[in-house]
């Protein structure tokens, strides 16, 4: 039986997302929940940018969530039966801080040949208006707007990309508020965006990339996890990682991300020679440090 009852599906045709959708329990997500800050009470420190991407390859708790039934069952009901998990990304924001998450379509620099790629938002904690959940463009889906890279220091965006404000309609914008458990779907060319958080409590979602298993990557070869049916695109395949030990996953995590670099620091058409320049050399930096940690994963595995 399909998570998504036909309305539902119209909906998201039509206006580019559904919200709310009960996914979990309230214990499931409180269990998930405590998962998550265990690892970070243990390390000592909030999840980094590098944790947060593809984070079902470090930890059970994210894998799980990431083959959950009902989930998988939604996102079949938009995209058909062969599902890749193209990556995930956990947005923790602290209470009372800056972060955000400038106006943006992800269309824009993903890269990924496809008719949609759907994301489902997870919630791990209440997220509401005043704590800053994600807000969208109903119907903005069906043509795209340009975007500029700002480097925003709260952005929370790897770069503070942002539709100007001339291209936006505030006064269309609408929230999609999510109790803990429950997950919103939207499609990856709704406009769509957060404010900073101002509630007592960090406002945690995992945001994972669901595309159709026939999809093509452009530009360099990048790597997505089959999740259901069968692999039918030209997308390298990873390796589920839940049930090894640290060294593995933290080396396959490390892979995967690698390919994603070569295209996520890749300048566009417009961009001039300064920026080509910083991206350039954000990007053999970045990789760089990847051959050094997974070099450090091996050898402590």
């Amino acid at each position: 039986m399909s998570t998504l009852n036909p309305a539902q599906v119209e909906q998201y045709k039509a206006q580019g997302f559904i919200c709310p959708v009960d996914i979990l329990s309230p214990e499931e997500a409180r269990v998930s929940r405590a998962q998550l800050e265990a690892m970070e009470e243990l390390q000592g420190k909030p999840m980094d940018r590098i944790q947060c991407n593809k984070t079902y390859l470090l930890y059970d708790w994210a894998d799980e969530l990431v083959h959950h039934p009902k989930v998988l069952d939604a996102v079949e009901a938009l995209i058909g039966p062969d599902i890749l998990c193209y990556m995930t990304n956990l947005f923790t924001k602290e209470a009372g801080t800056g972060s955000y998450v400038s106006m943006h379509q992800d269309a824009a620099y993903w890269g990924v040949d496809a008719d949609d790629v759907v994301t489902a938002w997870i919630a791990l904690s209440p997220a509401t208006a005043e704590s800053g959940v994600m807000k969208v463009e109903p119907g903005s889906h069906t043509r795209e707007r340009s975007q500029v890279n700002t480097y925003a220091k709260d952005n929370l965006l790897t770069r503070g990309q942002a539709i100007p404000d001339a291209e936006l309609e505030p006064e269309k914008q609408v929230y999609m508020e999510l109790e803990p458990g429950q997950m919103s779907l939207h499609h990856f060319m709704l406009v769509h965006g957060s404010d900073p958080n101002q509630s007592d409590d960090r406002r945690i979602g995992l945001a994972v990339r669901y595309v159709a298993a026939t999809a093509k990557k452009i530009g360099k070869p990048e790597s997505a996890l089959l999740v259901r049916g069968e692999n039918k695109g030209n997308f390298l395949m990873e390796t589920r990682t839940k049930g090894l030990g640290k060294g593995a996953r933290t080396v396959e995590h490390i892979r995967a991300l690698r390919r994603q670099l070569h295209n996520i620091f890749e300048p566009n058409e417009q961009a001039d020679w300064k920026e080509r320049l910083r991206l350039r050399i954000t990007k053999t930096a970045a990789i760089g440090l990847s051959y050094i940690k997974e070099f450090s994963a091996k050898l402590a595995s």
